[in-house]
């Protein structure tokens, strides 16, 4: 936002909505960004009844209350030049973007797809109506192609980075231990059973001198209760520190006292901790899954997914190499650079809107 405020010298306004999850962050109401139009409504969530009448009878609730909330976004945005929706999931998911994009605008409608909900994939014919989005925006290359499989032209979807702050300088820190996002569902996608069997053989390996391992997210501040008896069965005690919900500058310090970022991921998306790695010098041992070759390119230590042993061995060889890490730190510091700082991803996405309102105003010309 400071980046494009920066550059166009327009102010960007904000509509925002309690999304309907019901998670600890949603509850607590710790996610509202500030200064923004704010609203609340109720939302019915995505629960699929195994009876076909409550199913039904949910479904008719659930859309129209989605229907309501996409007016009420509407109207709230109504004297934008350009709209842009945040597609997630439940309250800001594929049945308000659907029922947004049928209002009418006269205001050029960008959506980024950060999450694909199980609406539209079981009624993969709803997805015509991304036909209304003047461009769609993603974040990774796996997005997009999947979005082109739901029939979505390939020539309106986009893929733009998720950007990070650079430090001009870095902090002479003491580095060490290990790093992990857990994102917003710690248990699933994230790989975290492949990285406990790996953190229990290294220290099977070198004992009381394996690393700790932190992990945080934005999931709540309390560690679900899982992952604590994930945390209890793995044997590793003392080793793992849970941050949970900590702010970006907590991140960023985090992120320069680690010697290792580890992301094992199967599915998700794990742009920023890939993008704040990189731009902190922080070496990431990574699957080839969730936006990471987009983001890392050929600055990552790749594993398989779901190997523990191989995860361990690389794991072990980067905390053993300070010439390896220094190596690969360069490089994902020059890869952040070039790709990833925040003035490089709002150019990125500026231009998908002035291309979106170039052809929107061609098209209402022919019409």
């Amino acid at each position: 936002m400071a980046a494009i405020e920066k550059k166009t010298g327009s102010k960007m306004g904000w509509v925002a909505s309690n999304c309907g999850c019901g998670d600890a962050v949603e509850v607590s109401r710790s996610f509202q960004a500030q200064q923004c139009d704010y609203f609340e409504m109720p939302i019915i969530r995505d629960f699929r009844s195994k009876s076909t009448w409550k199913r039904r009878v949910r479904g008719v609730a659930r859309n129209a209350t989605l229907y309501f909330r996409a007016k009420k976004f509407a109207n709230l945005s109504g004297n934008a030049e350009v709209v842009h929706f945040q597609q997630i999931l439940n309250a800001y998911g594929s049945g308000a973007v659907f029922h947004w994009l049928r209002q009418p605008s006269k205001a050029t409608r960008i959506v980024t797809v950060h999450e694909l909900d199980g609406d539209q994939l079981e009624f993969p014919e709803r997805n015509k109506m991304y036909d209304l989005a003047d461009g769609i925006i993603v974040h990774c290359e796996e997005m997009k192609q999947h979005l082109v499989k739901l029939n979505v032209p390939e020539d309106k979807v986009h893929v733009v980075l998720q950007g990070t702050n650079v430090p001009a300088t870095m902090p002479d820190n003491r580095r060490e231990g290990i790093i992990f996002y857990a994102g917003h569902k710690v248990m699933t996608g994230k790989g975290i059973h492949s990285l406990f069997k790996a953190m229990s053989l290294i220290q099977e390996r070198v004992g009381t001198n394996a690393p700790t391992l932190k992990i945080h997210g934005h999931y709540g501040e309390t560690t679900p209760e899982e992952a604590k008896k994930l945390t209890e069965a793995s044997g590793l005690g003392s080793k793992v520190v849970w941050l949970n919900q900590i702010s970006i500058e907590e991140i960023v310090r985090e992120y320069q006292s680690a010697l290792v970022c580890v992301l094992p991921y199967t599915g998700s998306f794990a742009g920023l901790p890939a993008a704040i790695a990189a731009a902190n010098q922080l070496p990431v041992v990574c699957t080839r899954k969730a936006g990471l070759p987009d983001h890392l390119g050929d600055c990552a230590v790749w594993v398989d997914e779901e190997d523990s042993v191989q995860l361990a061995e690389r794991i072990m060889e980067l905390l053993g190499s300070d010439s390896l890490r220094r190596e690969i730190a360069g490089r994902l510091l020059k890869r952040a650079e070039n790709f990833l700082r925040w003035d490089v991803i709002a150019d990125k996405t500026l231009s998908v809107y002035a291309q979106a309102a170039r052809k929107k105003a061609a098209s209402q010309h022919k019409h």
